[in-house]
């Protein structure tokens, strides 16, 4: 796999592309079980799916609790995209779905 292909970790409020990348989001823990799969599985499928359109921003609220205040998240792993948030290991099609919808809802807004 080339290094450019791998989603790139989401520097805070930079743009890699025009439109701006999506940004996905991993709320995870240290004492979190099933996060370091939720983790391989994200990053397995955006790199799949054109990773250079991505940003990939893990949160380990074992270290920003506020974070997952912020967000409402109660549960981990809890994968956000768009707006909307999948719990658990996330299915590469729930990541696929939940990418297209944010893509379309981005366009929507531009669009008005």
């Amino acid at each position: 796999m080339a290094d450019d292909a791998e989603p790139k970790e989401s520097p805070e409020g930079e743009d890699t592309e025009e439109d701006g990348p999506i940004e996905v989001v991993l709320f995870k823990s240290d004492s979190c079980a099933f996060c370091p799969r939720a983790e391989e599985v994200l990053r397995e499928t955006l790199t799949d799916f054109g990773g250079g359109f991505f940003v990939l921003k893990v949160i380990n609220v074992s270290e920003n609790p506020e974070a997952a205040e912020e967000f409402g998240i109660f549960a981990l792993p809890t994968t956000m995209i768009g707006g909307v948030s999948v719990t658990g290991i996330p299915e590469p099609d729930m990541i696929m779905k939940m990418i297209l919808g944010a893509k379309v809802s981005s366009k929507r807004g531009a669009s008005k």
